[in-house]
C-alpha cells in the first residue's frame, strides 16, 4: 500500500509527541532532537519508521554517544536563558539581535542534529557543520527561518508545542538530504 502525504504528515507530529516527551528533562532535549532526525532519516530510507520503540532506541544511542550530547547543548541553553533575562533587565533595545543570534544558534543546531551519525564523536559533528556553512549558507538560513517561524507560531498558539519539535526536527532531516553536510 502506498503511503499518502497524510500518513507522513502524522508521523511528524508523532515524532513531535515523542520529542516532547523526551525533552522534558531539559538535558535530553537535543539527544532527542538527534533520535528524531535519525528515525526521520531511516524511515526516508525504508526504515521501519515513526515508533515509540525505534525512538527509544535511538535515543538510547545517542546518550551512549557522550556527555558532549546533553551537557554542552543544556550549557548553551542555560547562557541563552540568561542572556535574555539580562537583557530582559536592561529594557527594550537589543531583543533583535539576541533572537537573530538565536535564531543562528538554532539552526546550527538542528544542522548538527542533523548530521551525527552514530559511532561519530560529537567534535567531528560539529567541525564539519562550521565548515559546511560557507558551500551550504542556504541550509542554515532555512533552517533560522523555520526556528523564527516556529517561534512566531508557538507565540500565537502555545499549544502547538506539544508537536513542534517534529515539523523541526523533519526540517533539519531535510536540509540535511538537501545539502548534505560532508563527513570527514
Amino acid at each position: 500500500m502506498t503511503r499518502t502525504w497524510f500518513a507522513r504528515f502524522a508521523d511528524c507530529l508523532l515524532l513531535g509527541v515523542l520529542l516532547l516527551l523526551a525533552s522534558l528533562p531539559v538535558v535530553t532535549a537535543f539527544p532527542a532532537l538527534v533520535a528524531g532526525c535519525a528515525v526521520l532519516r531511516e524511515h526516508a530510507y525504508g526504515g521501519e519508521g515513526v515508533t515509540a520503540t525505534h525512538f527509544l532506541r535511538r535515543l538510547r544511542s545517542v546518550l551512549r554517544s557522550g556527555p558532549a550530547a546533553w551537557a554542552v547543548p543544556t550549557a548553551v541553553l542555560a547562557l541563552l536563558w540568561l542572556d535574555a533575562l539580562a537583557l530582559d533587565a536592561q529594557g527594550p533595545g537589543p531583543g533583535a539581535a539576541f533572537a537573530a543570534a538565536t535564531a543562528v544558534l538554532a539552526a546550527l543546531g538542528l544542522r548538527c542534529a542533523a548530521a551525527w551519525r552514530e559511532g561519530s564523536s560529537w567534535r567531528t559533528t560539529l567541525a564539519t557543520v562550521f565548515r559546511s556553512v560557507p558551500r551550504h549558507p542556504l541550509a542554515p538560513a532555512l533552517l533560522s527561518g523555520a526556528t523564527g517561524a516556529a517561534a512566531v507560531l508557538l507565540a500565537l498558539a502555545p499549544v502547538l508545542l506539544v508537536v513542534i519539535l517534529g515539523p523541526l526536527a523533519f526540517a533539519a532531516t531535510a536540509a540535511d538530504a538537501w545539502r548534505p553536510v560532508a563527513t570527514t
